[in-house]
């Protein structure tokens, strides 16, 4: 049932029934979800979905990336530098004048720099190889600071079992503020987040000017276009995963969707890893039909 669940995102199936029409018309399908001649039926996979629960897919997610991190494929440096940020998800919900479902848990917030919406963000700590190594799923109201704070506690924890450590934390300008510098310099690391223009006694030499040209000391603004790292993940996510097309409601299985994607980038890694193609760890479309 996992690996149907991660053929649906690799094959860009958008819900549960056409995913049972796929596996009961090609064979091909049903052989790599490991089923027989006989496939599940859209409410079998449904309970499925309820009964696991995001435990399970997030499980999933971590032995994978356990699995990465033990064949060295995440970062190969013992200083590892890891990128912070967040995306939004648009919430599976219909409202209207006349009613509709809607997803309760999901609230409003911005989807860019003057639109808002009703939905979710998934925030990640990605490394420079643009694999997630842990993530939080939120409310679109939620700041983005108060979500950085699980992470980069929990990031630390993770590396420290491969006996790593992360070496810097490259953020957006939504970061700044003298609590997360704090929380990254009491890690052993060292903070790469731009200032605002209009900060008086800025904590770093690095800022962004209004047409979002990033300028400050040379050697900081090497590091902060490192940050498109974490940018390439959530790009692959929603692009070639359907992450961004969200047909679930509720908090515990938004968590599990995000995790099946993410999941299915490290699936990618490691299979080209062990195929001796590793130019393909983030080529998601070489290992689709």
């Amino acid at each position: 049932m996992l690996l149907a669940l991660m053929f649906m995102r690799f094959e860009a199936i958008p819900s549960v029934r056409k995913l049972c029409r796929r596996l009961e018309r090609r064979q091909y399908a049903r052989e790599i979800c490991e089923f027989g001649d006989e496939t599940p039926k859209h409410n079998t996979f449904s309970l499925f979905i309820t009964r696991a629960g995001p435990e399970a897919i997030e499980g999933l997610f971590k032995e994978l990336r356990d699995q990465a991190l033990g064949m060295r494929i995440v970062d190969d440096e013992e200083a590892v530098k890891v990128s912070l940020d967040s995306t939004f998800i648009k919430a599976y919900s219909r409202r209207g004048r006349k009613g509709g479902k809607s997803d309760r848990g999901a609230r409003v917030g911005k989807t860019d720099r003057r639109n808002y919406e009703l939905g979710w963000r998934a925030h990640a700590v990605v490394s420079m190889k643009a694999l997630p190594l842990t993530y939080v799923v939120r409310a679109a109201n939620v700041n983005d600071k108060d979500a950085a704070r699980p992470l980069l506690k929990e990031a630390p924890l993770l590396l420290r079992r491969w006996w790593r450590r992360i070496g810097h934390v490259i953020a957006d300008r939504q970061y700044y503020s003298a609590e997360v510098f704090e929380l990254v310099r009491g890690l052993g690391a060292e903070p790469v987040i731009p200032h605002p223009a209009n900060v008086k006694e800025p904590l770093i030499d690095l800022w962004l000017t209004k047409r979002f040209k990033v300028r400050g000391d040379p050697r900081l603004v090497g590091l902060y276009r490192l940050r498109m790292s974490v940018e390439r993940s959530f790009k692959a996510g929603k692009l070639e995963l359907m992450m961004g097309k969200l047909r679930w409601r509720g908090v515990a299985k938004v968590r599990m969707h995000v995790g099946i994607c993410f999941a299915c980038i490290y699936v990618v890694a490691i299979v080209a890893h062990k195929i001796g193609r590793p130019e393909l760890a983030n080529c998601i479309a070489a290992f689709t039909y």
